[in-house]
This record gives C-alpha cells, sequence and structure tokens, in this order.
C-alpha cells in the first residue's frame, strides 16, 4: 500500500505531528493558508497535491514564525518593513533548524519549490535599485546562512546586478551588516539591524553628495586658473608688441614671429582647459547617477519591492483548494481534559459485566498464547512418540516449542455523548449515555489486564471548537481514571472529528495493530466526512467497530457492527467481533 493512501499519511494526521512536534496549533480548512502570530491554517488541499513537501516545509517556515517572531515590533512601511521580513526569514528558520535539524530538508525542499514555480527569480542591472538591493540580501542569506544552494545561481545574477549599479561602499558595508544576522537573537534586533542598513545607504548618498561637490568646487578652481594664464598671456603679448613697435625694420620680424608663438600658447592653455571641464563633467555625471540609485532605493514603495515568494506559496495552496479541495478533511482536535468525579459507584455497576467480558477475552487470548509444539528434522530434544516416522522416512522427530502469539493490539473507544443520547433506552431502566459509559468502562477494564491490549476512551460531544474529551489515554490506568466517565451528554455529534483524532493518538503507540470502537446512537453531524475518515481508516489496516445503542443506523458507517440496548448484551455479541482482532498475526 502507497504511504500516501493511508491515514497516518493524510494532511490532517501530519499536520498535527507538526504541531505538536513544534508547539503551535494547525488548523485545517478552507481555501486560505494563513498565520496569526498564534496559529497556522492549511486550506484543504487533498491528498493527490504533488508538492506535498512544499507543505511542510511552508508548515515548519510559519511555526518558526510562531515560536520566534514578535508580531508587535513595528515595521515602517516601504524599504524597512521589507529588509525586516527578508533578515527575520532567515534568523528564524536557523533557529528552527538549531532545534530540529530534521527541519532543514523540508526548508530546502520548500526553496527548491519555489524556485521552479518562478517565485524566485533573477535581478539584471535594469531592475529598480531597490529590488536588486533587496534581493541579494535575500539569496545571499538563504543560500550562504540558511544552506539553500538552490538560490546560489540567483545570489551570482543579484551579486552582479548590485555591483555594477551601487557605489562599492554600499556593495562593502552591506556585506558586512548582513552577517550581523547570525547573532541577533530578536525581531526587536532584526529590526534594529535594518535600520542599520538604511542608515549606511543614507551616509553613502551623503558622501556621494560630498564628493559631487568637492569635484564642482575643483572645477572651478581650475577654470579661475584657466582664466588667469590667458590673462597673462595676453598681457605679455601685448607688452611684446609695444617692444616691436619701438624696433627697427629688422626687428618687426622678430615680433611677428614672438607674437605667433604667444598665440599658441594660449591656444594650448585653452585647449588643456577644455579636455579639464569634460573629465570633471562626466565624473559629476558619474557621481549624480550612483547617488540617485540610492535616493530610488531608500524612497521605493511597495510597487518598488521584490516579490515575496512566500505569499506566492499560499497562493498556490490555496488556488490548488479551491479547485480539489478535500471537503472532509478537518483539525485533529486537541482533546480536552474529562473533569474527574467520583466514579466508585459506577465501578461497583459494572464490575459483573466487565468481569464476564473480561473473562471472554481473556480466555479467547490464553487459548491462542498456550504453548503448543512442533517437529522439526533438527534440534536437542527427541520426540520418542513420532519415532515411527522414521520408517517413512521423515526424519522430523525432534520437539520444538511453538511460537506464542500476542494480541499487540492499541484500542481506542469512543464514545457518543451528545444530546441525544439523553433518552432512556428501549427494554432498558437507564438512559442511552449512561449504556454508553458503562459499555466503555466495562470494555477498558476487561482489555488493560490483557497483555499486549492498550486501550484509551474519548468522548465526543459539544461544538467544533471542543468536540472531544480524553478520558482515558494509552498507557494510563482505567479503574485510576474511572471518575472521568462520569461527564454527561450535551451538544451534538462530531463523530468525524472524533474518529481523527483516535487515529492520530494511535498513530503515535508502538502497538502494530490499531483498533477503534464507536458506541453511538444515530447519526454524525458530518455524515460525508465520517464515511470518508472512516474507509480511509479501514484501507491503511485501522480496524472500525462499531456498537449501536437502540438504532441499527450503525451499519451504515460500520460493516463490523453490533446493536445492544443494555451494557449486558456486550458480553453475548461483542466475542465474535474481538476474536479476530486479539488473536490473529497482525498484517
Amino acid at each position: 500500500m502507497s504511504k500516501r493512501k493511508t491515514i497516518y499519511s493524510a494532511l490532517p494526521i501530519v499536520a498535527a505531528a507538526y504541531g505538536e512536534k513544534f508547539g503551535v496549533k494547525i488548523s485545517i480548512g478552507g481555501d486560505t493558508a494563513s498565520t496569526d502570530g498564534k496559529s497556522i491554517n492549511l486550506p484543504s488541499i487533498p491528498e493527490g497535491y504533488p508538492y506535498m513537501d512544499a507543505v511542510w516545509g511552508y508548515l515548519a517556515h510559519e511555526a518558526a514564525h510562531v515560536r520566534f517572531t514578535d508580531f508587535n515590533t513595528s515595521r515602517r512601511p516601504g524599504l524597512h518593513s521589507t529588509l525586516v521580513n527578508i533578515l527575520e526569514d532567515c534568523r528564524i528558520e536557523r533557529e528552527m533548524i538549531k532545534i530540529y535539524p530534521g527541519t532543514a530538508q523540508t526548508l530546502n525542499e520548500v526553496a527548491r519549490y519555489m524556485a521552479q514555480a518562478g517565485h524566485y527569480e533573477h535581478v539584471s542591472d535594469n531592475e529598480h535599485p531597490a529590488q536588486i538591493l533587496l534581493a541579494f540580501s535575500l539569496y545571499w542569506l538563504q543560500s550562504q546562512v540558511v544552506g539553500q544552494d538552490v538560490l546560489n545561481s540567483y545570489l551570482d545574477t543579484a551579486r552582479a546586478a548590485l555591483e555594477n549599479v551601487f557605489p562599492k561602499g554600499v556593495v562593502v558595508r552591506l556585506n558586512a551588516l548582513l552577517r550581523k544576522v547570525m547573532n541577533t537573537q530578536s525581531t526587536h534586533e532584526i529590526s534594529v539591524l535594518a535600520d542599520e542598513i538604511i542608515a549606511m545607504l543614507k551616509d553613502e548618498e551623503n558622501k556621494e553628495q560630498q564628493s559631487q561637490s568637492d569635484n564642482q568646487s575643483q572645477g572651478d578652481n581650475q577654470s579661475q586658473s584657466d582664466n588667469q594664464s590667458q590673462s597673462d598671456n595676453q598681457s605679455q603679448g601685448d607688452n611684446q608688441s609695444q617692444g616691436d613697435n619701438q624696433s627697427q625694420g629688422d626687428n618687426q620680424s622678430q615680433g611677428d614671429n614672438q607674437s605667433q608663438s604667444d598665440n599658441q600658447s594660449q591656444g594650448d592653455n585653452q585647449s588643456q582647459g577644455d579636455n579639464q571641464s569634460q573629465g570633471d563633467n562626466q565624473s559629476q555625471s558619474d557621481q549624480q547617477k550612483l547617488r540617485d540609485v540610492i535616493t530610488k532605493t531608500l524612497s521605493a514603495g511597495d510597487d518598488d519591492m521584490l516579490k515575496d515568494a512566500h505569499k506566492s506559496l499560499k497562493s498556490d495552496f490555496e488556488q490548488f483548494a479551491v479547485v480539489n479541495g478535500e471537503d472532509s478533511y478537518t483539525s485533529v482536535r486537541t482533546a480536552v481534559p474529562a473533569p474527574k468525579d467520583n466514579g466508585k459507584e459506577l465501578l461497583t455497576s459494572v464490575k459483573s459485566s466487565s468481569a464476564k467480558i473480561r473473562n471472554q477475552l481473556y480466555g479467547l487470548v490464553q487459548a491462542s498464547q498456550r504453548t503448543g509444539s512442533r517437529n522439526k528434522r533438527s534440534g536437542k530434544r527427541l520426540d520418542t512418540n513420532s519415532l515411527y516416522r522414521v520408517m517413512n522416512g521423515d526424519t522430523r522427530v525432534f520437539r520444538t516449542p511453538a511460537d506464542k502469539q500476542r494480541p499487540n493490539t492499541a484500542v481506542h473507544i469512543l464514545v457518543d455523548m451528545s444530546s441525544s443520547m439523553n433518552i432512556q433506552s428501549t427494554g432498558s431502566s437507564k438512559y442511552m449515555y449512561e449504556v454508553a459509559r458503562e459499555s466503555a468502562l466495562s470494555l477498558a477494564l476487561a482489555l488493560e489486564p490483557i497483555q499486549g491490549v492498550n486501550p484509551a476512551v474519548t468522548y465526543f460531544m459539544g461544538g467544533n471548537r471542543e468536540p472531544v474529551y480524553s478520558v482515558v489515554k494509552h498507557g494510563e490506568n482505567v479503574v485510576n481514571q474511572a471518575g472521568k466517565f462520569m461527564l454527561g451528554p450535551k451538544g451534538s455529534t462530531p463523530m468525524a472529528e472524533a474518529i481523527w483524532y483516535a487515529a492520530f493518538e494511535l498513530s503515535k503507540v508502538r502497538e502494530e495493530r490499531k483498533m477503534i470502537i464507536v458506541i453511538t446512537d444515530g447519526a454524525p453531524n458530518n455524515e460525508k466526512s465520517c464515511k470518508n475518515v472512516i474507509d480511509l481508516c479501514e484501507s491503511s489496516g485501522v480496524e472500525m467497530i462499531g456498537i449501536g445503542i437502540n438504532v441499527p443506523f450503525i451499519n451504515r458507517f460500520f460493516s463490523n457492527n453490533i446493536l445492544i440496548n443494555d451494557v449486558n448484551d456486550l458480553k453475548k455479541t461483542l466475542f465474535k467481533l474481538m476474536e479476530k482482532s486479539l488473536i490473529s498475526p497482525a498484517a
């Protein structure tokens, strides 16, 4: 049988196991994936969903938020809020892996799924600078700190874009600041670190502005120097010309040559000044661009931010649940401890019936465990009564003890304590809920002494919030819990929720064989959900037995069923139902 088709691999059971392991509340239902800071809700994804590893990874991630994130820590809209989300995701996943190393694999799987689904994206130089900075931060933290190697290629492209677009100072300082995530201990420290990154960007923005101003001032000084040089050359030329006018004719040619030389020097100086001015303008333009990149990053709005991959993952779950959702799935509830009253009178009233049932079942088990023997061809003890076989060539004349069979069965008894049980039972002076509680206690007392049998008792009643009440847990002493059997009837009949709970409890016991016995008077709240979970249990090897009180409605749900009006009817009918479960080898 495929593991995916068993009750123990169904979403409600695995989700309940995750919740119990991580110490968070997980509910199943509807078409919404959400976390409110205290609990996690999963939509009713059917067991045929092809990406269940991503579901488990999502649960681990959200459970980490519930355990480690302070949702009251303030976050400013824009860059600060998005940075906090990215930094905090890394911190809480690292904390989760420290406590539960196995979650590293499921978190890696959810990252792999989001990469394949396109929820992680490569960034280029043309993206909004805020997206480039955030992408680098996300991919660096998740690949280098959390260890999600699937994001290495995304980090490479993000790093190239960051180095091409941002000033070198931002690149160097951002790398250093991101490493500080590894030493943070709280959401508040993460928020402070996000502020440090923003402060670093503002500091680098001021540096670019100052550098631009310095270059502008240097350019003005250079221009003034060039103008002074031109004026000096002009004055020298004028003086030379005056001397030429006073010279004789032979010196006229010399004055003309000197004037030509002066004009050439003036032209050279003018050309050098133009080139210098062009270089200064180019440098100022580059600095303005770098400054603008930082300014755009700091002022980025929500539409400029990097897409949240986890929101896209939730959307995938929700869309699949809307189209293919399993409406028979329900959350595995946490049982409410039944209040303890004085159960001495109840113990006395069931003493006789319990003893008769116990003697029947115990005798059945003892007979199956009685030591026998068989003959083999080798051994240490010769069976003298079988020596005649040698004459016929049969050498099986050595006696060997036969293996004993033990029940090795966990039995979970579910008792209907809905308001409809508060009616007098047919042919009896007792109410149906009294017949049900006496039957449950008699069964538990009869099964407990049998070696290899592990009974538990749970009442189901009330509403959706608290549908199950624990009376006896697996491994507890039945007599010591007798006072809890006194709980009276109320509310409706949440039978499906009770069966899911019993299946979850059975998933945690060591016994190979599992059995659920349901004692009820009639119809559950949701017949479809009840029928589906019973079918799933039976197909998974969980034996289902229905005990109906007064009405034969029980046969609509349980193929293996009996009908009783009084606890004394149990000893007449239960024997045949339990025979196979207690003595046949486990499947």
